[in-house]
């Protein structure tokens, strides 16, 4: 017996459930197998439109081709210039200009116009009429035109017939050579028509390019005057700028202005150096005279004043006479006052030279002063004149340029209206006819090529049948569109075997599962068992044996011990699975204990062949103990299997009872595996309510006969449940 433990499932595996993108997506394998399924829908499509298309080139009238080609020439550069300016003269912006290739296009749809055709229309009509009658009746043996019909309604007919055959393309994109290419029923008539047009294409071409001339020629003879007019007004306001400011160039005005302001600031910054250097002298001499006696005084002023120094040099000798007459006179006698008085005099004469050479400097720095605001002023007056002469040399430069586009806008037109003058007294066709119109060809497809093409089409119509229906059928069909809707492992395939459903049928997977097990008994000694010594062995044996070894691998740390086998829907197997997967885990020594939780259609016991006096029920409500509803498997002595009992009125309370949580915890405990055989998951919440109390759910799915809207429908409930979902068994897979 197994220690008390709670359940420990594994962590739920969330579903990929298909989004739009999936459902609309094509995978390469499922389109493979697709294809495989539906061959007999591909083969049958793909030969009745092969056969349609033989019979239609069986009963196809003959139809002839032929073209010509022709070189469109581009505008000249003369009427190029003229179509590229507007009314006033300029260039377009680029959203005016008009496109190489929207030209093309306008001249496709011109060629194929009413203006060109409907004139050919009316020729045949004059020179051949018969054409026609085959145009309006094509494949007719005998073409009549309806007689009352009027004239104008044939050439409309007669015209639309004529251009729903008619073909004009380009060889390039950027090429000028159009093909022009015509069908019909008779050889003559298709070179007749084709002759026709080529020479309508060419006479139009000449029309064309003499009208373009024209109205080029007229154009600008209207614009001519206005040009005159505007370079007139211009070269006045030029005439009128240049005699109010009195000037000729801006330019040279503005180099002889910039040489004088050059010159007047050298002589202000002259005059300034002059000014401070007198102030300086003035200063200097003024301060001397105030501290100094006049004699010591030593101004440059004074020193370069040779009066001034010639009293000096007198003062100096009459103070040598003093000293050396003071050595013989006294101060009171008459020679010494007499040289005193003399001393006197000269000093009266060096304060009053002083004072006129200090009277001297101070008019010189006024003198300077007046220079220098003079200056000041004419530079001012100067800069003025800069100033008002850029706002005219801007003026003059917008006068200048906007009369020099127009000088060049007028001897433009003048010379483009000489060109086109030219141009318009010649008479050369401007198109040129490179191909004349070939020999009609067949083209009525050949039989092997109508065959070789509906066959091509009936298989790509076959295939889109086949993707159809089959996107159209409810049911999955491929173990690989299972496990990429589901999104869950497929744990094993099981070979179908309708030989071992029932009792007997069981009795024989009991007898493989012996023998496959006295086989390894035989070989334990060796670690590579050689299988193909036992191919007597059954396969589905084998294939549960594989399942329940991929169910222990799942979590080799902690065991599976408890798990739900369900389904999608009914049918499918399910219970068949349980049963074997319960047999061939019993043979491989482990204690495993089947129990029937279907409660609203219990077959437990028909299969296995066991009395249906008592089970699951009868153990919740007390009649029976579990020991006495457990019965022991005849196939098997390690397989006990508790059958469903009396059918409950409502078998979701039972199995959500707290008696039932607890005979799972008590099941677990006494066994080494416990197989829950559970009802289909749409419709019943049953399976769900035991899943949440065991390691997990197994999935039986038959592909084939799965429908994909139930397994949506299932795995939207599983994923709302969160019940853990161990993996996919498939049924009845191929051997």
């Amino acid at each position: 017996m197994k220690t008390q433990e709670s359940l420990q499932p594994l962590p739920f595996v969330n579903p990929t459930l298909p989004s739009e993108n999936d459902e609309g997506g094509l995978h390469v394998g499922q389109v493979i197998a697709t294809l495989r399924r539906r061959l007999l829908l591909i083969v049958g499509v793909a030969s009745a439109i092969t056969l349609a298309a033989g019979l239609k080139a069986f009963t196809d009238t003959p139809v002839y081709d032929a073209k010509f080609e022709i070189l469109v020439q581009p505008d000249s550069a003369e009427s190029q210039v003229i179509s590229s300016l507007d009314e006033t003269g300029n260039r377009p912006t680029s959203r005016q200009a008009v496109t190489p290739d929207g030209v093309k296009a306008d001249l496709l749809q011109i060629l194929a116009s009413p203006k060109i055709l409907e004139p050919v229309v009316q020729k045949l009509q004059n020179e051949s009429p018969n054409i026609c009658s085959e145009l309006l009746n094509p494949g007719a043996e005998d073409p009549v035109i309806d007689p009352s019909l009027s004239e104008a309604e044939v050439r409309r007919r007669c015209y639309e017939a004529m251009v729903n055959n008619l073909a004009i393309t380009t060889l390039a994109e950027e090429s000028n050579i159009v093909q022009v290419s015509f069908r019909g029923n008779n050889e003559e008539s298709v070179v007749k028509v084709l002759d026709l047009i080529s020479e309508a294409y060419l006479a139009y071409s000449l029309e064309s390019r003499q009208a373009d001339i024209q109205r080029g020629i007229k154009f600008v003879e209207n614009k001519l005057p206005d040009l005159r007019d505007r370079v007139s007004v211009l070269q006045d306001q030029l005439q009128q700028l240049r005699q109010r400011y009195v000037l000729i160039d801006p330019e040279s005005k503005g180099n002889e202005l910039s040489n004088q302001i050059s010159a007047f600031s050298q002589e202000q910054l002259q005059a300034q150096v002059e000014l401070e250097q007198s102030r300086t002298l003035s200063s200097d001499l003024q301060g001397q005279l105030s501290q100094l006696p006049t004699e010591l005084a030593a101004s440059s002023a004074l020193s370069e004043n040779p009066r001034y120094q010639n009293l000096i040099a007198q003062l100096l000798a009459l103070d040598g006479e003093i000293a050396q007459a003071s050595t013989i006179y006294l101060e009171t006698a008459p020679e010494m006052e007499v040289l005193l008085e003399q001393r006197r005099n000269i000093l009266s004469l060096l304060t009053r030279e002083s004072q006129v050479a200090q009277r001297q400097v101070g008019g010189q720095v006024r003198q300077l002063e007046v220079r220098d605001r003079a200056l000041q002023q004419t530079l001012g007056s100067l800069r003025a004149d800069v100033n008002e002469l850029a706002l005219v040399s801007r003026i003059y430069t917008d006068i200048q340029r906007e009369l020099q586009i127009a000088t060049d806008n007028l001897n433009q037109f003048l010379a483009k209206r000489q060109l086109l003058e030219i141009d318009a007294a010649q008479r050369e066709i401007p198109w040129e006819l490179l191909t004349p119109t070939t020999e009609p060809e067949p083209t009525s497809a050949s039989l092997p090529q109508n065959l070789v093409l509906g066959a091509i089409l009936g298989l790509l119509v076959g295939i889109g049948a086949a993707l159809l229906a089959e996107r159209m059928t409810d049911v999955v069909q491929t173990p690989e569109e299972l496990k990429r809707i589901t999104g869950f492992p497929i744990l094993g395939a099981i070979p179908n075997n309708d030989s071992l459903l029932g009792a007997s049928g069981i009795n024989s997977f009991a007898v493989s599962l012996q023998r496959l097990d006295s086989a390894i008994q035989q070989n334990q000694q060796n670690q590579d068992i050689n299988r193909a010594r036992y191919k007597d062995i059954d396969a589905f044996s084998e294939a549960f044996r594989s399942l329940y070894a991929n169910i222990r691998l799942l979590n080799s740390d902690s065991p599976i011990q408890s798990l739900v086998i369900s389904s999608t829907q009914p049918g499918e197997g399910k219970t068949t699975t349980a049963i074997h997967l319960a047999m061939a885990a019993s043979a491989m020594t482990q204690r495993v204990l089947l129990v029937e939780t279907d409660l609203r259609r219990p077959r437990l016991y028909q299969y296995l062949g066991l009395h249906h006096s008592g089970g699951l029920i009868d153990v919740i409500s007390g009649d029976l103990s579990v020991k006495e509803a457990i019965q022991r498997s005849t196939f098997e002595p390690n397989m006990f299997v508790l059958t469903a009992g009396a059918i409950p009125p409502d078998p979701t309370r039972v199995l959500s009872s707290q008696k039932m949580q607890r005979l799972m915890e008590q099941f677990q405990n006494s066994f080494d595996l416990v197989i829950y055989d559970a009802p289909p998951l749409v419709n019943f919440a049953d399976a769900y309510l035991i899943g949440a109390h065991t390691n997990g759910m197994i999935l039986v799915s038959e592909v084939g006969k799965l429908r994909r809207s139930a397994l949506e429908q299932g795995l939207d409930r599983v994923q709302v449940a969160k019940t853990p979902v161990l993996g996919i068994v498939l049924q009845r897979t191929m051997s």
